[in-house]
């Protein structure tokens, strides 16, 4: 399990460095390729993660810099940290009981079955062996490919619980000493409650009701869209991508995210999906 966390901390501290780099896209010559790509399929957590979020942190003037400066500086970040941990303590009672009612679902086929029909829709990805795996250690025949994919999935609920967010973090890697990253997406389908109430613990206890139905239906709902992101952000070109962040293109707001509206064939009826640093699909859910 040690192992596990460090890898993947260790691919997310990768991610991050490169996130203003990596594209969004994937070039015909990177299409191109002589063998098929191996797949991992990733699951960060098996249960669903409370998010918290607490905003600013106020403080007095710093007073300019300087010793003074950087103590109040560190107290702040003190603050921030101390808030933080009460906020995720007070997330992690709150969770239970959707954790309990949803114990005993199986995530580990939705991601696979995803993964599967997604990646088999583009005509070029060619995908190959495809592993369901509880660790972040891509699979043997992955070093020997020339290019080899990675999905890692996780599942989420929103700080005020109002939503279920299941992400994918798509990875494309060409095969040397050790892998190099050049593609990476990050999708999310999230599923919004159509009446959702201003507290947490109500909100919950929602999702959880009668076994929790209404999350499990959130899940399958969320990870059935991914089927169809997955393959549309894979087909994204340069000029799709020059589209979607041009400034004249119109914004749109969904799950408390705003950015460029996206359109693509087949969606869902009244599902929005825009761009915020990756492809954000929106979906309401009747309660």
């Amino acid at each position: 399990m040690k192992r596990y966390i460090g890898l993947l901390l260790a691919f997310a501290a990768a991610g991050a460095a490169r996130a203003a780099d990596m594209p969004s896209i994937i070039t015909q010559r990177d299409r191109a390729v002589q063998s098929e790509r191996p797949v991992d399929v990733i699951l960060a957590e098996r249960e669903i993660q409370a998010t918290v979020d607490i905003g600013r942190v106020a403080s007095s003037d710093s007073g300019g810099g300087g010793l003074l400066g950087s103590i109040i500086i560190a107290s702040m970040d003190d603050k921030r940290q101390r808030l933080t941990q009460a906020a995720q303590s007070q997330a992690e009672l709150t969770i239970k009981p959707l954790r309990d009612a949803l114990r005993g679902f199986d995530v580990d086929a939705l991601a696979l079955a995803t993964t599967k029909t997604a990646l088999a829709k583009p005509p070029w990805f060619r995908p190959g062996a495809i592993a369901s795996v509880t660790t972040a250690t891509p699979s043997p025949v992955s070093s020997s490919a020339p290019q080899s994919a990675m999905v890692i999935y996780r599942l989420q609920a929103s700080p005020d619980f109002t939503q279920v967010r299941v992400i994918a973090d798509l990875r494309l890697s060409k095969a040397q000493a050790q892998p190099a990253l050049f593609y990476r997406q990050q999708i999310s389908s999230i599923v919004v409650l159509h009446h959702p109430s201003l507290e947490p613990a109500e909100n919950v206890a929602k999702w959880s009701a009668d076994d929790g139905k209404l999350a499990k239906s959130a899940l399958t709902d969320a990870f059935s869209r991914l089927e169809q992101l997955l393959p549309f952000a894979l087909g994204l070109n340069d000029a799709d991508a020059k589209a979607i962040t041009a400034k004249n293109r119109p914004k749109v707001f969904g799950a408390g995210y705003y950015g460029p509206a996206v359109e693509r064939p087949g969606a869902t009826p009244g599902e929005t999906l825009l761009w915020k640093n990756g492809l954000i699909s929106v979906a309401q859910i009747a309660n």
